[in-house]
């Protein structure tokens, strides 16, 4: 019996998202899982006027720039799940702690999988999208800690 039967790694294209691919597919070989590549664009907003930007009310977002940036992210996505032996990829749009855990859940994963860079100061004040997703996971996280 699989321990694992749904597993999703976040990767940010980074060298530990590499590793944290690896690791993934390690177990995905050993539980005979399914393993998922996603990546999330942040879409970006501008205001539409200064004001509004002030009163918290939500910008333009910008079609162009997110499509070309969800394009890219899905030939990255591709050329890793083929290179990792990945079953699928999926590039989600918004923030990605909130994508992450939302398409967990949606898919029933088991597991997400993450590289986890070392924190410390600001960085540990102000948090990161791995700790994000430790925190508020309803399943596993499995934090693959790397030196770059």
């Amino acid at each position: 019996m699989s321990l694992y039967k749904q597993i999703v790694v976040a990767v940010d294209f980074s060298p530990s998202s590499v590793q944290a691919i690896m690791r993934a597919r390690a177990l995905a070989q050993a539980e005979s899982s399914h393993l998922t590549l996603i990546h999330t664009v942040e879409a970006p907003t501008y205001p539409v006027l200064e004001d509004i930007a002030v009163t918290g009310m939500p910008g333009i977002w910008d079609d162009e720039i997110t499509t070309g940036w969800v394009k890219r992210s899905d030939e990255k996505l591709s050329e890793l799940a083929t290179r990792y032996k990945a079953d699928s990829f999926r590039t989600l749009i918004g923030y990605p702690a909130s994508e992450i855990l939302a398409f967990a859940e949606q898919s029933s994963a088991d597991l997400i999988v993450m590289g986890y860079h070392g924190t410390s100061g600001w960085r540990r004040l102000i948090g990161s999208t791995t700790n994000a997703v430790i925190h508020d996971s309803k399943c596993d996280v499995l934090a693959v800690k790397t030196d770059s």
